[in-house]
């Protein structure tokens, strides 16, 4: 029987999105429209699972502030009966932490994100031991950005989350999909290459897979693909508005593209779009540790109807469709638009394309 159950441990935030219709001038006065949504890596997984159906067990980085109570608020509602007693509101939030802050500036296609993290303590891994769900069996794990595994407040390395998570999941049959940000990947492409084994598919933006995987060096785009195989896990290279590569374990002349979705007239705010991909990814391989090639290019095709999706409405999880709804924009813009498998020797352009993209573009 395929385990179905999806565990998320990941990053939680109240975003203030600043919205400006036209290129913000540094030094002058700037008109913007302001809204305030929820966001952050776990919630944004959790919310879009919980809305498409799946049994989702949350364990996020949230306090118990009056933004902490509006993302538990937003979760409970959408919770089923199965695991209705992980809520329990007494454990769900972290003691003494104070759910951190973003503000999110919007410049038409482009995005600037400037976050706040007032805890200077590790308080979240012992946090994330408690509330492992030892009692239900776990198809997926899904781990996010977690802020409190940043260097400068972890003097030892087995105080991270995220190391706890993946030693704890890795023999236990349980697909783990590691999305990480900026403080897990701060470590450096060196100590993560000892612990990757662990990882069944790794997620990142094509700007953080060329810091991560060259560090200072300036290798080009196929020398860190070749680089990355060596570590024999999945890698899926999301690409913004042009798509998303995927490396699948095992393949080693083989790229997997997910050529983009031309929606561009209902494109308003990518926050949040490489989090829909993994969390749309997740709905299809759940249970599958030893996932085919088919697998794998479905659940490219579904990642990218999610982040697709997402890119419609402003924050990350603003609005997450239901079942229906989303298998119904899935069937429509998957039609014609296949994820398809190409040997490297084919890949050569795009991958040439991808280089320029990452040398003329110095916002990353």
């Amino acid at each position: 029987m395929i385990e179905t159950n999806i565990l998320v441990i990941g990053g939680a935030n109240i975003e203030y999105i600043l919205k400006s219709k036209s290129d913000i001038i540094q030094g002058s006065k700037n008109f913007v429209e302001i809204e305030e949504l929820l966001g952050g890596s776990g919630v944004n997984y959790t919310l879009r699972l919980l809305s498409y159906g799946e049994v989702v067990f949350p364990i996020l980085f949230v306090g118990d502030d009056s933004t902490g109570r509006q993302i538990y608020e937003s979760i409970s509602a959408l919770m089923q009966a199965e695991n209705r007693d992980f809520l329990d509101e007494k454990k769900f939030f972290v003691p003494s932490l104070s759910t951190p802050r973003s503000t999110i500036i919007v410049e038409g296609i482009h995005r600037t994100i400037l976050s706040q993290d007032a805890n200077q303590t590790n308080i979240f891994q012992h946090f994330v031991t408690k509330r492992i769900p030892e009692s239900h069996h776990i198809g997926a794990l899904i781990i996010g950005h977690i802020h409190n595994d940043r260097k400068e407040i972890n003097p030892r390395i087995d105080t991270l989350s995220t190391l706890y998570a993946l030693d704890y999941y890795h023999d236990r049959d349980t697909l783990i999909y590691a999305n990480f940000g900026a403080s897990q990947l701060a470590y450096g492409f060196d100590f993560w290459k000892g612990h990757l084994h662990k990882v069944d598919i790794l997620q990142l933006n094509v700007y953080e897979f060329k810091r991560f995987v060259a560090g200072d060096g300036e290798d080009d785009f196929a020398s860190l693909i070749q680089k990355i195989r060596k570590l024999k896990l999945s890698v899926i290279i999301t690409l913004d508005k042009f798509g998303a590569i995927g490396l699948m374990k095992g393949e080693h002349e083989n790229l997997y593209m997910a050529r983009p979705i031309n929606d561009i007239k209902d494109f308003v705010d990518s926050t949040g779009a490489g989090d829909a991909f993994c969390a749309g990814m997740v709905s299809r391989l759940k249970g599958l540790k030893d996932f085919t090639s088919l697998d794998f290019q479905e659940a490219m095709e579904r990642g990218r109807s999610w982040a697709t999706y997402a890119c419609k409405s402003y924050g990350g999880a603003n609005h997450c469709p239901n079942h229906e709804e989303i298998e119904h924009f899935h069937t429509l813009k998957t039609k014609d638009n296949a994820v398809v498998c190409y040997h490297d020797s084919a890949m050569k352009d795009i991958i040439s394309l991808v280089d320029s993209m990452l040398k003329s573009d110095n916002s990353h």
